[in-house]
């Protein structure tokens, strides 16, 4: 936390971390995985933008179109948005063309999903956060069942070099109850695009290489909700690193193999 602390007013900078050893260990020791409530309309929380010093807040008002967007208003908006704009779709209210086009194009991939809007306009790729890669059988029948039902051209999975998982076809009125399923098993696609810390890549052989320093499978899970639980709220979406001036990469490597390869992770 300290060092993102630390160097989140750098912009256009990659983080690589080297975890192993001490540091490792102790965060191996002293965290437990959290207790996580669903996160929905209801859930009040702080903005990305009030974590930031009024130095940085200057700054981002000479920065490019994604800063100013942000200055408009906050990215991590969408933490609620996404249900209401679901909601209203839902309800005949409201069309996905009029959804304003800063969010369609920009806050909605705070909560992972990127309009495709040339290929496939009104669908959206929603990226998770799998960290370490590591799934179970009952997530893999979910993806399934949240696609299927869009056919085989558009509901799509696709498995990622930084051990994540996209679901694609994705309506945004759809996007809310994709998401209440995700964080009812215990994963989210919160924060997990554009001005955010991406996915966290550990080893691929954690757990099962004989002469690894460290199980790399926690550390990552730790980091993760670290990154993507609000500790306020109990809730997926932590405003704290919300304002991200740009992506941050992040790997964990526990043996002198580097397996995880995070010199391009």
């Amino acid at each position: 936390a300290d060092l993102l602390q630390r160097y989140a007013p750098l912009s256009n900078r990659k983080m690589l971390f080297l975890c192993s050893g001490s540091a490792a260990s102790l965060l191996h020791a002293t965290s437990s995985p959290p207790r996580v409530r669903a996160v929905g309309m209801s859930a009040t929380k702080a903005t990305g933008l009030s974590f930031l010093s009024p130095d940085a807040v200057e700054r981002a008002k000479a920065g490019n179109p994604i800063e100013k967007v942000k200055l408009a208003k906050d990215g991590t908006t969408a933490f609620t948005s996404v249900y209401e704009y679901a909601a209203a779709i839902r309800a005949g209210s409201l069309t996905w063309e009029e959804v304003e086009k800063a969010d369609l194009d920009t806050r909605l991939k705070w909560v992972g999903l990127l309009h495709r809007g040339k290929r496939t306009p009104g669908r959206f790729m929603m990226r998770l956060r799998t960290p370490n890669g590591i799934i179970s059988s009952e997530l893999m029948r979910f993806y399934a069942d949240s696609v299927e039902p869009y056919g085989p051209d558009l509901g799509v999975v696709d498995i990622t070099t930084r051990q994540n998982f996209q679901l694609r076809g994705i309506p945004l009125e759809d996007a809310g109850d994709v998401t209440d399923g995700l964080h009812a098993r215990n994963q989210t696609a919160f924060q997990s695009a554009l001005d955010n810390v991406r996915n966290l890549v550990g080893s691929p052989l954690a757990g099962i290489d004989d002469q690894e320093m460290v199980d790399t499978r926690h550390l990552c899970t730790v980091l993760s909700d670290l990154i993507s639980l609000d500790p306020e709220t109990g809730t997926r979406g932590n405003p704290k690193w919300g304002n991200l001036p740009r992506k941050f990469n992040i790997a964990v490597s526990g043996s002198r193999d580097d397996f995880a390869h995070t010199h391009i992770n």
